[in-house]
């Protein structure tokens, strides 16, 4: 199985098409099972696309049970690239993944050629973001509209119970949420140099627009892009849209 040793863990990843590198950043709790074959597959037919289990997620092992910072998932990434020889990417980062990625963007620039940072924030004073998000995942990441259509709740249900068998544990999953929650770039963003692709959903009510606003507003020379009637989870709603968007952008 396709598996490495980066300091403390042992990441498992994939590899699928060929071409300019691609590295993509999960976010929290999910694996790599999450960006869907669809998505996948798409993508692969222009890039390289590097998909990988964070920490206490997927089928990554952590040998450490320590508490850990999004700084440190970065390096996590940046490690991973340095395994597989691959000196440049582009880094697409979804939800924490957006979050670990800005992270990379800072400490690893000379690994970074673009960067997408995907309905995610900031963190710290200057997000606005709901701790109490809670209930029925399908009900939080898309809105009513999605899931009224025929046979949609129906898709996405049988989706998730496949991929949740791969979700974190609660153990590692406490880890997460302490370095979800003490991520912030608030004051670093400016240090972003990359060309940068912003993207949410105007209907986002896990991690609302606003904050892709602010990002916008911090990282100099970046793009916003907002797809309609999509929330948090316009992976799944949108997926030929997204990939479009960011096709033409790293193109």
């Amino acid at each position: 199985m396709p598996e490495t040793q980066v300091g403390d863990i042992s990441i498992y990843y994939e590899v699928k098409g060929s071409g300019y590198p691609l590295l993509m950043i999960m976010g929290l709790s999910f694996s790599l099972l999450d960006w869907g074959d669809v998505f996948l597959d798409e993508l692969a037919k222009h890039y390289q696309v590097i998909v990988f289990d964070n920490r206490d997620s997927g089928r990554t092992r952590s040998q450490s049970t320590d508490n850990y910072t999004t700084a440190d998932m970065a390096n996590d990434a940046a490690g991973l690239l340095n395994v597989l020889g691959i000196a440049q990417a582009h880094v697409l980062g979804l939800s924490m993944g957006g979050m670990i990625a800005q992270l990379f963007a800072l400490r690893h620039a000379s690994k970074l050629n673009k960067l997408i940072l995907s309905c995610t924030m900031a963190g710290g004073d200057c997000s606005d973001f709901n701790p109490n998000n809670q209930g029925d995942l399908l009900d939080l990441i898309f809105p009513e509209s999605y899931l009224a259509i025929s046979n949609n709740r129906k898709k996405a249900e049988d989706f998730f119970k496949k991929t949740s068998l791969y979700h974190s544990q609660p153990d590692g999953f406490s880890r997460l949420i302490q370095a979800h929650n003490t991520h912030d770039t608030c004051n670093l963003l400016q240090g972003i140099k990359a060309p940068t692709l912003i993207i949410t959903g105007d209907s986002d009510s896990v991690i609302t627009p606003v904050n892709s606003n602010i990002l916008n507003s911090k990282i100099f020379g970046s793009e916003l892009k907002i797809i309609k009637q999509a929330g948090h989870g316009f992976l799944y709603s949108h997926t030929a849209e997204f990939a479009k968007i960011l096709i033409d952008f790293l193109s």
